[in-house]
């Protein structure tokens, strides 16, 4: 893809150098004049150029000109990245050397992102020399550059301080973030607070992780300009006018174009379903849509109540009339919801009618001209692994939609990450063997995702001798063949692509006990790599299996005492954790493996969903039982108690 940027003003050669100009290394015909000699060199600017600090427009390089006759001389620059087969900026240049800067800003965010970090460019510039009527071409040769593009430096959490909190600047109870994501690449950062009781107004400002505990220097303020904000601290308040009909505020704060925005929200985000199908022991959430509607696909088996909280009772709807297709709802008590068969239902419900609805899911499907015409549903299938609708077929290029029982009456569309009711039709670019994955169970609004079917399977299996050969170990996959898993091993073992059956398993050709070759042909067992906890990679694309002995797991962090001291953690086989039993001081920490930071085992983040890379844990001061599971399909959690 090449995109031509125009240098405004600079239409110096656009009507005498159109077509028709002057090749220097070709040959000439000009029966009114001789060919001109042109000299062109040119000196690319050394050092960074920091387009923080530069003005309208930025030098990339000095030409020098040398003419037999009065001149004129623009530039075409053509900028990438050093990435074979990716995109070209084209740049034009004036008779000194520069561009305009929001293009060259432009140029390095599509290539590298936001980061304010020295970027290097690779510089082809090609000179049009304008001399008494005649146009003349050079191609001037190839150099670099190295550009910093222009950001404000985006931390990974803010935190409301305000009236909300009494203006206590080490409180986080309210933390800005975005999703987890390099804050570059996902400079969208959301909040949701609740509304004050009496409805009146919320005043605040945002201060970043590194200002907590009262460094107001660095925190986001309001600016004059409705809207907008500036960092550190330069202007007033954010004020959130109240609403009385608001529960809840979702702020949204977009960090690099400094925009933010306050929407009063009258419904909780989620409410739970639940019921017979757990024993009444565990809730189903439905999102919401912010109107008082939620929906979600749950299994059920019997009764089964709706709760505004995951936690407790506290506030939660009964039957006030109606059957097993639906009814109406009461808070002042009455009973369980009808007893349904078990099976899958789309269950919705309005709270602002005080409504519900239960629906037996037949199917979930695909339908539109992705299959040649909207006539035919391509049925999905639930993926337990992924909590999903799935479906993996050869799709033309079209439009499709998802639907709920081969009807119309209750269909999804709209964008991937929002998928509502008779939302607009859904694109798919180009034709192909694809892999569709519909997400309504509920934890947030309906979406789907479409990848490339690469023919590999979402996960293979190790099974051996340290679960009696009876035990599928499942490692997660990357779509193009590489799998990857953290078990303990104790004795031989194999890998296989079926949780439940041998077919097309692996077996070992030869190597060492800490990796080799695989055949699907043969008959021998992997060899025993001693007992132990392993990190094992699989690439059933090249037929080769790696493993990675994690000797030890242990907290490191400030909680620790410092970033230097590891506390290790014991592996329990029986129960497939790691654990200790230890005392923490107020601080951070994180898990990771073999003493080093080298990427067997760095887990942070939260201890709900830990992951690699992940941000520091806070945690309290006091004396903790943690049980760390690295477990398959790479999620990992920890259970800890406070004792």
């Amino acid at each position: 893809m090449k995109k031509i940027l125009l240098f405004a003003g600079l239409a110096l050669l656009a009507a005498s150098c159109t077509e028709d100009y002057t090749d220097w290394a070709g040959l000439q015909k000009n029966d009114a004049e001789d060919a001109k000699a042109v000299t062109i060199k040119f000196t690319p600017v050394s050092g960074d150029i920091d387009l923080a600090a530069a003005g309208d427009s930025v030098k990339l390089f000095t030409p020098d000109v040398a003419v037999d006759d009065e001149a004129v001389s623009s530039y075409l620059v053509s900028l990438d990245s050093g990435v074979e087969g990716g995109d070209v900026y084209e740049l034009d240049a004036d008779n000194e050397g520069r561009v305009l800067k929001s293009y060259l800003q432009e140029a390095v965010v599509d290539f590298f992102g936001a980061r304010p970090v020295a970027r290097a460019l690779n510089m082809d510039i090609t000179a049009y020399t304008l001399v008494k009527g005649q146009s003349i071409k050079n191609t001037l040769g190839k150099s670099s550059v190295s550009v910093i593009p222009q950001a404000p430096e985006i931390e990974a959490a803010y935190y409301l301080t305000g009236n909300i909190n009494d203006w206590d600047n080490k409180d986080e109870t309210y933390e800005l973030t975005n999703d987890g994501s390099d804050p570059y690449e996902n400079p969208t950062f959301k909040l949701r607070i609740p509304a004050t009781e009496d409805g009146s107004n919320i005043e605040f400002k945002m201060t970043p992780k590194s200002g907590l505990g009262g460094d107001w220097t660095k925190c986001l303020a309001a600016s004059s300009e409705e809207g907008k904000f500036n960092y550190n601290n330069e202007g007033e308040n954010f004020v959130i006018v109240g609403d009385p009909d608001a529960l809840f505020y979702d702020i949204v704060f977009h960090m690099l174009d400094q925009t933010w925005s306050a929407t009063p929200v009258g419904f909780n985000e989620f409410i739970y379903e639940i019921g017979n199908e757990s024993g009444w022991s565990e809730p189903h959430p439905l999102h919401g849509n912010g109107l008082g509607q939620y929906g979600a696909i749950i299994w059920l088996d019997g009764e089964f109540k709706f709760k505004p909280n995951a936690d407790n009772w506290d506030g939660d709807w009964e039957k006030a009339s109606g059957d097993v297709n639906g009814g109406t709802l009461t808070a002042d008590g009455g009973p369980n919801m009808d007893g349904v068969a078990a099976g899958f239902y789309y269950v919705q419900v309005d709270l602002k009618e005080m409504t519900y609805k239960i629906t037996p899911v037949n199917s979930i499907s695909i339908i539109g001209s992705v299959r040649g015409s909207w006539d035919t549903d391509v049925d999905m299938t639930y993926n337990e692994n992924f909590k999903c609708w799935e479906a993996r077929e050869t799709l033309n290029a079209g439009e499709f939609k998802f639907r709920l029982n081969h009807d119309w009456a209750v269909n999804w569309g709209g964008t991937a990450d929002d998928l509502v009711q008779d939302g607009a039709n859904l694109q798919l670019a180009t034709d192909g063997a694809y892999i569709i994955r519909f997400f309504i169970n509920g934890e947030g609004p309906a979406h789907c995702t479409v990848k490339e079917d690469s023919g590999y399977p979402d996960f293979f299996y190790e099974i051996g001798n340290e679960g009696g050969w009876s035990t599928s170990h499942q490692l997660a996959g990357n779509g193009n063949g590489q799998y990857q898993g953290f078990y303990y091993l104790d004795g031989e073992f194999k890998f296989k692509p079926n949780a439940d059956n041998w077919d097309n398993d692996l077996e070992y050709i030869d190597g060492t006990t800490m990796g080799g070759t695989l055949t699907d042909g043969g008959s021998l067992n992997c060899p025993d790599p001693g007992a132990g906890f392993y990190r094992i990679d699989l690439d059933a694309a090249a037929m080769t299996y790696a493993l990675k002995k994690i000797e030890y797991v242990s907290i490191i962090g400030t909680a620790n005492g410092n970033w230097d001291t590891d506390t290790d953690l014991t592996y329990n086989k029986d129960e497939g954790c790691w654990e200790v039993t230890c005392d923490l001081n107020a601080g951070e920490m994180k898990f990771r493996g073999n003493h080093n930071w080298d990427g067997d085992v760095d887990l942070g983040g939260s201890f709900d969903s830990l992951v690699h890379g992940g941000s520091n844990i806070a945690v309290e001061a006091g004396n903790y039982t943690i049980k760390l599971y690295i477990s398959i399909a790479g999620k990992h959690h920890a259970v800890v108690k406070k004792n």
